[in-house]
């Protein structure tokens, strides 16, 4: 930043970063793979490029909305009179994530992408997400025991939901995390909150949303319990990619493929012994002789593509089109309940279903666009070693008068 003084001279400050420290990395360390984009004139290259990206992006949205459908549907279809086990559910579908860095390696041998790089170097950069000194037994302990309890607690509370009220109403409750993230990233992320009319409108349209539900399924019994549930997962999930944020930077798709087989080798073989306590305390019981495996592995499968799509998404296509697949998620929900299951999604859902989807979609819009259309000018933001406030308009040029 620069700070600027009366006589019209400068003092630079740099920020610095301790490596040594494990929850601090440079950017440069953490993605050596990704190559960086270049500016420059548009060319027939530059257009071919784009074009692919869009044509990838349409596919990704599909595969994405359908993948987190068939989880969704196939973990409520789990439900039954003999078995009712949202623990064991989400412990063997996390399990299945233990394939997502072996099925990378794979990928990486079939399309070669860096034919220059053996299976050794891309395991080093891979591990890279972890610091400077990659893998050890103090970053496994720093990043994956916290990500995963907090992985599986978001992803009880909504594979519980399912077993309480539709999954429709579930994934809509669920896509108002944005909201949480967006006040999250201001508390721990140290960024702006400008509650610009866009972003204040969005927070707005997601609370009404989730009230326009909750009225709608009734604020008492089991209905009560999954809309509690489901705003549980929202949070839950908007602390796990906030956390991430802020302690493991952006990763590229192998940093977060090797990220996520730990995590689930970690469920695996940690977390098994409660599936005993929740067993024998019969707060969930199955049958093993009548256990729905056709409906878990299914499940488990479309969460395992699900995730892999977000990964691989975000390196051949733009972040909007990943966005966009969850979104479209909502109403593909809202049409299987209704066809497959007679499910009501009666007038105040679809009204809070809208306002949760606008929300979400309003919070994409980036800062610069939302400034202009407020015509609003930023030219200082708080940062750690700036304790001043942001100003707007005509503020700004009388600030530094107004200053003691």
């Amino acid at each position: 930043m620069e700070k600027e003084h009366k006589n019209g001279s400068t003092d630079k400050k740099y920020e610095t970063i301790d490596l040594g420290s494990p929850h601090k990395m440079e950017e440069s360390e953490r993605d050596p793979i990704a190559p960086a984009d270049e500016d420059g004139p548009p060319t027939s290259d530059s257009f071919e490029m784009t074009s692919r990206k869009l044509f990838f992006g349409f596919l990704i949205v599909i595969g994405i909305a359908v993948s987190w459908v068939g989880a969704t549907q196939l973990s409520q279809s789990t439900y039954s009179p003999n078995f009712f086990a949202p623990y064991f559910n989400v412990w063997f579908s996390t399990t299945w994530m233990i394939l997502c860095y072996p099925v990378f390696i794979v990928g990486v041998w079939i399309i070669r992408p860096w034919p220059s790089m053996t299976t050794k170097d891309i395991y080093r950069d891979s591990e890279l997400i972890f610091g400077r000194s990659g893998l050890t037994v103090r970053s496994f302990s720093f990043y994956i025991i916290p990500f995963t309890v907090c992985w599986f607690i978001t992803n009880y509370m909504y594979v519980w939901a399912l077993g309480l009220i539709a999954a429709a109403d579930v994934t809509a409750l669920f896509s108002s995390n944005t909201a949480f993230i967006y006040l999250f990233s201001w508390l721990w992320l140290k960024e702006r909150l400008i509650l610009l009319p866009a972003k204040g409108t969005s927070v707005l349209l997601s609370i009404v949303g989730i009230v326009l539900i909750s009225y709608a399924e009734g604020f008492e019994g089991p209905s009560l319990r999954g809309i509690l549930l489901s705003i549980g997962s929202a949070i839950g999930a908007a602390v796990y990619k906030v956390l991430f944020k802020r302690y493991v930077g952006n990763a590229n798709y192998g940093q977060v493929s090797l990220f996520l087989t730990l995590l689930g080798l970690f469920n695996a073989l940690v977390l098994w012994p409660f599936l005993l306590a929740v067993y024998y305390t019969d707060f969930e019981y199955w049958d093993w002789s009548d256990m729905p495996w056709d409906y878990l592995c299914g499940s488990a499968a479309m969460s395992v593509v699900f995730n892999f799509l977000i990964n691989f998404g975000i390196a051949v296509t733009y972040p909007l089109f990943i966005a966009l697949g969850t979104v479209v998620g909502i109403p593909l929900n809202a049409v299987v309940d209704v066809v497959f299951r007679d499910s009501d999604f009666g007038p105040y859902k679809i009204g809070g279903s809208a306002c949760i989807i606008l929300g979400f979609l309003i919070m994409l819009i980036p800062d610069k666009w939302q400034e202009r259309a407020a015509c609003w000018y930023v030219r200082r933001v708080p940062t750690e070693n700036n304790s001043n406030p942001v100003v707007y308009g005509n503020e700004t040029a009388r600030s530094e008068e107004n200053k003691i």
